[in-house]
């Protein structure tokens, strides 16, 4: 029998006005640090669609002593292919003086210990390619490269 030590809790739901807020700096201190646009209406406008809806996804703040350092977004899909409901870590955020030391390692096993409570088949992740740092901390704890696709997308019309 395996001896498995509990891992503390690090992550939690957002939920509250101030949640929201939280999420939207750290949304902004990501989105500056990786070069992308960042909206701050269209991103609490999807906040709280999430929010509203909680089949579209979670929200998770990172905690370090009940203070947020960083945020995970999971969206939910479903896929044939991965027998059925999948949830996608589209964001993962921790902040700079909080890496390094297992945070995220911490985060993404946690999140893996709920995906049964949230119905999800598969996770999945993408990671930009300039990023091997975080790819090796992917494969670290079980996230397979299926070397076999490519991720593509197009705006509808």
């Amino acid at each position: 029998m395996e001896n498995r030590t509990p891992i503390p809790d690090l992550i939690r739901l957002a939920t509250t006005t101030a949640d929201v807020d939280t999420l939207l700096q750290m949304m902004e201190t990501f989105c500056h640090h990786f070069s992308y646009p960042f909206d701050r209406p269209l991103r609490q406008q999807l906040i709280r669609q999430m929010l509203e809806n909680p089949s579209l996804g979670s929200l998770w703040l990172v905690v370090d002593e009940n203070r947020p350092v960083g945020y995970v977004v999971l969206t939910y899909g479903f896929a044939l292919e991965f027998g059925g409901k999948t949830a996608l870590v589209d964001e993962l955020f921790i902040e700079e003086g909080h890496r390094g030391g297992g945070k995220g390692r911490t985060v993404l096993q946690q999140i893996q210990q709920t995906a049964d409570e949230l119905g999800v088949s598969v996770i999945l992740l993408q990671t930009e390619k300039y990023n091997p740092r975080a790819k090796r901390l992917y494969e670290s704890i079980g996230f397979v490269d299926q070397e076999r696709s490519t991720l593509m997308w197009k705006r509808p019309n």
